[in-house]
């Protein structure tokens, strides 16, 4: 558990370097078109490959057991976060659209071989650790690598703005690009600690002929079904306002006197809070799960976490900050963070998890890409329009997608009260 600690520890430094957030603000350097639907493909690329996922169980075990598998996959993400850097380099694409374009599928492959090494450490970790102490060991867990991803996304968001500000004669891009290989030089140093974790005999599923009955296996649990459809309706709830959650502050900060070049210093920062924040929460998040249960716990999460949309949808040009309150009550994140994979695992059986662990990841990260992507679409069209609500109040198009982001947010309440949690075993 020791080892586990140090790793996600280490990979999280790795990730805060080289986050999304940072390849958002890379993409802006290429000066692509339609850059709304450029943002919703990179926020989505890591989901896009979703269903993917869902054939990891029939490798896993058949390629290889499932450390040697996890630190393949893994190995092979990093070495591919490497080329990202690439992309800039104007003489290997005709244009900033084909440049766009090699961005998005090295960040699809490289999250499509995180997620299935992903898969392969839960069901690796789950069947390592007792579940009267799992609720505990994942807060744990969770807090080395928020306190890791962090400090790491901090220190990336000082370092662009104190480049571009020190080398204006210099593109752009190797301000993000330094980062981003930093970052993935030191996930491939999380590999070593992941080494020393004991093996643990192979899942059913990696030894059974059968390879399609396993998958489908979780679409004829109605308990399991219950949590999916919260996950999938939290997904898409969530997707629907990102391009818009990275636009408006790239342009109210632009208008202040920070200026345009501080602008991944203060989302990151503002990031860095959320994460600093839900350090020091998680642990006692996890205490709570394994007392009380999972549910009540996210439920609680869910009621502070559906308000953010609100600090965006207040937030204006002549009171441009009012944003940085929704990753105040975004640190509640760390509820559902500890509890919803607390809660997959425990209704997933013990002795074929796999497919289980695979289905709900692939199918909620499917609905978050779907609408990620929808909403960069909106954004693109309709980022310079205003709407009529009921007849009466008028809204710019920033301040109706947050307030569809509210609602959607606030009605998933009701599928989480229909989850049934269960019994410990």
């Amino acid at each position: 558990m020791r080892w586990a600690y140090w790793n996600g520890a280490i990979w999280a430094v790795g990730n805060g370097l080289a986050s999304t957030t940072l390849v958002v603000y890379l993409a802006y350097e290429l000066n692509a078109p339609r850059i709304g639907l450029g943002i919703g493909l990179i926020l989505a690329a890591r989901h896009v490959v979703g269903l993917l996922r869902l054939g990891a169980p029939a490798l896993i075990g058949r390629l290889a057991e499932r450390k040697r598998f996890c630190l393949a996959s893994y190995a092979l993400a990093a070495l591919l976060l490497l080329c990202l850097p690439s992309v800039t380099v104007a003489t290997l694409f005709p244009s900033a659209r084909a440049a766009l374009a090699g961005l998005v599928s090295i960040w699809c492959c490289y999250h499509l071989l995180q997620y299935a090494g992903t898969i392969a450490l839960w069901s690796w970790l789950a069947d390592l650790v007792p579940l009267r102490i799992r609720g505990r060991f994942i807060g744990r867990r969770q807090r080395w690598m928020v306190g890791g991803e962090a400090a790491s996304m901090l220190s990336a968001g000082l370092f662009v703005w104190g480049w571009k500000a020190t080398h204006p004669d210099l593109p752009g891009w190797i301000a993000y690009a330094i980062p981003a290989v930093l970052g993935a030089c030191l996930m491939i140093a999380a590999l070593v600690p992941l080494s020393w974790v004991p093996r643990v005999a192979a899942s059913e599923v990696g030894r059974a002929g059968e390879i399609f009955r396993p998958m489908l296996a979780p679409f004829g649990d109605r308990r399991f079904l219950r949590l999916l459809a919260f996950g999938c309706w939290f997904s898409l709830s969530n997707g629907l306002t990102q391009s818009a959650q990275f636009s408006l502050p790239k342009k109210l900060i632009a208008e202040t006197w920070l200026g345009a070049g501080a602008v991944l210093f203060v989302m990151l920062a503002l990031k860095t809070g959320m994460r600093m924040g839900q350090l020091g929460i998680s642990p006692w998040m996890g205490r709570m799960a394994d007392r009380w249960g999972n549910r009540p716990v996210m439920i609680g999460s869910l009621l502070l976490v559906a308000q953010g949309p609100l600090f965006y949808f207040f937030s204006t040009p002549e009171q441009p900050m009012w944003f940085a309150g929704a990753w105040l009550v975004w640190i509640a994140y760390a509820g559902m963070n500890v509890c919803l994979p607390n809660l997959m695992l425990k209704l997933s059986p013990r002795e074929s998890n796999l497919p289980y662990i695979a289905a709900f990841f692939a199918i909620t990260g499917l609905c978050y890409a779907a609408n990620t992507i929808v909403g960069g679409m909106l954004y693109d069209r309709f980022h310079d329009q205003s709407f009529a609500w009921f007849g009466r109040f008028a809204l710019d198009y920033y301040r109706s997608v947050f307030l569809l982001g509210w609602i959607a947010r606030s009605m998933g309440l009701l599928l989480l009260l229909a989850v049934i949690e269960g019994k410990d075993e």
